[in-house]
């Protein structure tokens, strides 16, 4: 939009009059034509009846009675245990899976929309270097692990990478400045929408500044949005993609395309799958798995009841003993069908929100003053007809980065320390003498996963010291 016209200015300015949102246009009589045009665009994209009909839901909810979850119904998760004897073996699922690589039948989608702020990091969380010894970028731990599996299997698997507007076009020009890692044939990359946050008193629109609306993502349930408006899901079918691994850009132990994942997915002919790790204590901040009303949901850890959260089962563990990675595996129809049916539900959160006022003056608030409308994946799982949890080893999956050195886990150190001990495990289980001091890596090159490295006919018999094992550069 880089000009205005009469006509478009009548209508956006007659939408935001009938919605009661004219303060928006306070300043409108002072803006240069290039901030006109920044705020007529802005405004054209906001669903102003969807908006107003959210901020009524969250006034109905906020002033009902009793409308908690009924958790009568209350169950473990359907699982694929560590410890269980399940009929498909670890081995058989590995094979299932590899048939599915190798025909060509498994996407990627990776949300990637964050900024490494909390690590002190001022670009997209993707582009921070991770690698204990290579310094590889999270982003290339992924592009590493597929590159890894496309080799071993003589396939192809597309990667689609939802952004948000905050990070999108630092996003691309990484990868343009990387020729694509190789990839330009198979990267997509996709944005996710925006929603205006409103004044949790009234529901009025907040100004950012005299020209533009506060907004903020969607949320990361954004996705089924965005790639049905980018019509990636029906390009998908039309491929015969029907499987596709959904993991987070800021996990590098992602068992991103995991054979044995997409074997259990596939043999349990499910339209969700759920990688999970057993919760440490029923303390853990991390989301709950679980049954309820005999589909498959997530509720969050402050929202667990404490009497629920602390109940064991006959051998004394964790009765709700199932955690939320954010590690999911989808139908694409399935998730086509979700998309062309209504899509999901919106969240409220009550957040605090800088804006200015109606003299121009910026308001910082001392208390929570606005509602963010935001969708979650999870919600899919309610959806589904048929589910499945699959529990892996913590060590072996889950690495995250979220949080500064400072905070002690979830940090860069944490993280590389996982990665280190990984690879450790897996040299060790090869016959390979590594001590615990010794810091290794494994470049997917070498070894995508561990049955990959077993085939290895020339792992060392020892290392003694911190050592990087890649395929050397043609």
């Amino acid at each position: 939009m880089s000009e205005l016209s009469p006509k478009l200015i009548d209508r956006i300015h007659g939408l935001v009059h009938e919605y009661g949102q004219q303060h928006v246009l306070e300043f409108w009589d002072r803006l240069t034509e290039q901030q006109q045009v920044a705020l007529t665009s802005q405004l054209a994209q906001i669903d102003f009846p969807l908006v107003q009909s959210l901020f009524e839901q969250h006034r109905q909810a906020k002033d009902s009675v009793g409308s908690g979850r009924d958790l009568s119904t209350l169950a473990p998760p359907k699982s694929i245990r560590l410890n269980d004897n399940n009929v498909l073996s670890y081995k058989q699922a590995y094979a299932t899976g590899e048939e599915l690589l190798q025909a060509g039948r498994v996407g990627v989608v990776i949300v990637a929309g964050g900024q490494g702020s909390r690590l002190g990091f001022n670009h997209p969380k993707g582009l921070f270097p991770i690698g204990p010894l290579s310094e590889r970028t999270l982003f290339e731990f992924i592009l590493d692990k597929l590159a890894g599996y496309e080799n071993k299997y003589q396939t192809r698997i597309p990667l689609f990478i939802m952004t948000s507007p905050t990070v999108h076009a630092e996003t691309v020009a990484y990868f343009q400045s990387r020729n694509f890692f190789g990839r330009s044939d198979r990267i997509e990359f996709f944005c996710q929408n925006t929603m205006p946050a409103v004044d949790a008193s009234d529901g009025k629109l907040l100004l950012k500044s005299t020209y533009e609306i506060f907004s903020s993502p969607n949320g990361h349930g954004g996705m089924l949005e965005a790639m049905q408006q980018q019509e990636i899901l029906a390009r998908c079918a039309e491929q015969e993609i029907d499987t596709l691994f959904y993991g987070q850009v800021d996990n590098p132990l992602s068992p991103t395309c995991s054979p044995a994942l997409l074997g259990y997915h596939a043999a349990s002919d499910a339209e969700v799958t759920l990688q999970t790790i057993a919760k440490q204590s029923a303390d853990d901040r991390t989301g709950n798995i679980v049954s309820l009303n005999d589909r498959t949901q997530i509720i969050e850890y402050s929202e667990m009841p404490d009497e629920f959260a602390r109940q064991l089962d006959d051998q004394n563990q964790l009765k709700y003993w199932a955690a939320n990675i954010a590690v999911h595996v989808f139908q694409t129809g399935f998730l086509q069908t979700v998309a062309t049916t209504g899509g999901l539900p919106y969240h409220f959160a009550r957040k605090r929100v800088n804006h200015i006022n109606q003299d121009g003056a910026l308001v910082t608030p001392d208390a929570p003053n606005a509602i963010k409308f935001e969708r979650f994946i999870f919600d899919l799982l309610p959806l589904a007809e048929s589910t499945v949890t699959v529990e892996a080893e913590r060590q072996f999956v889950f690495a995250p980065v979220k949080n500064s050195d400072s905070a002690g886990f979830s940090s860069p150190q944490t993280s590389r320390e996982g990665i280190g001990s990984l690879h450790r495990h897996w040299l060790q289980t090869a016959g390979c003498s590594v001590n615990a001091e010794t810091v290794v890596e494994i470049h997917p090159a070498y070894a995508v996963d561990l049955p990959h490295l077993l085939q290895r006919k020339d792992i060392p018999l020892a290392i003694t010291q911190d050592t990087y094992l890649c395929e050397p550069e043609n």
